[in-house]
């Protein structure tokens, strides 16, 4: 009983490790996606953007250059 008591609550901890990190995960999207709008409108193009396309670019940003090196690390260390 009591190992399985056991089990169950480092499971909860665990589940709860995971909602904090994808929550911090998200609050850095969305603050560097206001801030990227900040900075293009503060550019003075001929628009200003909303924070869709602020999100666009921090996500384009993230997947050009994140994505590549966590591939290569990730076959990198397979072999």
């Amino acid at each position: 009983m009591y190992d399985r008591m056991k089990k169950f609550l480092l499971r909860c901890v665990d589940l709860l490790i995971a909602v904090v990190l994808v929550g911090a995960l998200l609050a850095y999207v969305v603050i560097n996606s206001v801030l990227m709008t900040s900075v293009v409108n503060d550019l003075l193009l001929d628009t200003y953007v909303t924070y869709d396309t602020g999100f666009g670019i921090v996500m384009l940003i993230l997947l050009l250059g994140w994505g590549p090196v966590w591939l290569s690390r990730s076959l990198r260390d397979r072999r």
